[in-house]
This record gives structure tokens, sequence and C-alpha cells, in this order.
């Protein structure tokens, strides 16, 4: 338990800078999934898997790596993965005791597809709004938070 005579209290600029960041990331998630369920009937969380694997050698990733990437619990991935497998848009297979996802050619056309409104949707939510500087300043700023929030081994 955090001592609350020891509690480092947020000053008035960091609350200021912590409070438009968690709408941001309790909002963007949101209007990303809007977008492409009506643009290309596939939830946010459904385009970034596909994304994962389109990126992957062979468009193949083991299933524990893929869920890592995807920031997902197993049980949640093997859903999305059954209900992407039936539209065609990626295959399992097992080698040996591992277990992959692979992104077939219909997969890759969906997420092709998909990936024209969602960019679009990602410039006007986000980059329309920013510099050139404000956008090097976003990723120094991210590149200092991210790895903490990996998860630990």
């Amino acid at each position: 338990m955090v001592d609350a005579g020891s509690t480092r209290w947020l000053s008035d600029e960091e609350m200021a800078a912590w409070l438009p960041l968690i709408h941001v990331a309790m909002r963007l998630p949101a209007k990303l999934d809007t977008q492409l369920r009506a643009d290309a009937g596939i939830t946010h969380y459904e385009f970034m898997v596909l994304s994962q694997l389109s990126q992957a050698p062979d468009r193949t990733l083991g299933l524990s790596a893929l869920a890592e990437a995807a920031n997902s619990s197993p049980s949640r991935l093997s859903h999305v993965l059954r209900k992407l497998g039936e539209r065609g848009w990626l295959v399992r297979h097992a080698e040996g005791r591992s277990a992959y996802a692979e992104l077939t050619d219909e997969g890759f056309a969906a997420l092709d597809g998909a990936a024209r409104g969602h960019v679009e949707e990602v410039r006007r939510l986000v980059f329309d709004h920013l510099t050139a500087r404000d956008v090097t300043a976003l990723r120094a700023a991210l590149s200092k938070i991210t790895p903490g929030l990996a998860d630990e081994a």
C-alpha cells in the first residue's frame, strides 16, 4: 500500500496532459471500431489481428505471438480467429506442439479494402490536427511510455 504522505500527486501541468491522454485512449478505439464496422464489417480488434498477420513472414504467426502482438487473451484471440476463419480470411494449422494462424489471400484483400477507410479515419481523427513537429513530439513521448506498458515475462 502507498503511504498517502509519499504519494507523488500530478502537477497541474501533468494533469492537463493526463486528462486529454485518457480521453484519447478511451475514445479513439471506439471511433475506429465504429468506422471499421460501418465500412468493412469488422471490429478494430479484428483489423489489428489481420494487420499483424499481414506484416508477418509468409503472413503467418504463432498463436502466442499473435496474442501478444494483438494485446489479447488466448480465449479472445481464439474466438476472433474462429470468426475470421469462417469468413475464409485465415487458416489455422499446427506444427508439432505449436499452433499458427495464416492470413489467406481473401483475408489480405479484405484487410486492404478495410485499410483505406481506416487510414482516412486515423488521419481525420489524429494527424489532420497535428503539425509535422507535433507528430515528431508525439512519437518521442510515446516511445518513452510504451516500454513501461509491456507485459513482464
